[in-house]
């Protein structure tokens, strides 16, 4: 009978220790997936801050440019500014399938990638 109890205590005691290690190893595994996301998100927003900043000194140029050859400030600004009032229209009308369906796939692919 000491020998079972002996036996039922230190089954015990295994079974606490194997919960604590798949404890820790969930919480592992999720903070290996948090800091994959949040490096992916991170990088993703310094990539994109360079893209923006491109995109302004470009559409800058453009305008200057424009402004130029059309002899008219106003002009070569309003033709820039009416391109992106089009592209923002687009991504109005389509953001369900061009922006929030991509971005919300990405996110459930990184969390459940292994």
């Amino acid at each position: 009978m000491k020998l079972k109890l002996e036996k039922i205590e230190e089954l015990i005691v295994n079974l606490k220790s194997y919960t604590n290690s798949t404890i820790e190893l969930v919480q592992l595994e999720a903070a290996q997936h948090i800091s994959a996301i949040i490096a992916k998100v991170a990088s993703g927003l310094i990539v994109w801050v360079v893209i923006i900043l491109f995109t302004l000194f470009l559409s800058l140029g453009i305008s200057f440019y424009l402004s130029d050859l059309l002899g008219n400030l106003y002009w070569g600004f309003g033709i820039v500014a009416g391109i992106y009032l089009l592209l923002g229209l687009i991504l109005i009308i389509g953001r369900k399938k061009l922006l929030m369906k991509p971005i919300n796939d990405q996110f459930i692919r990184e969390i459940f990638q292994k």
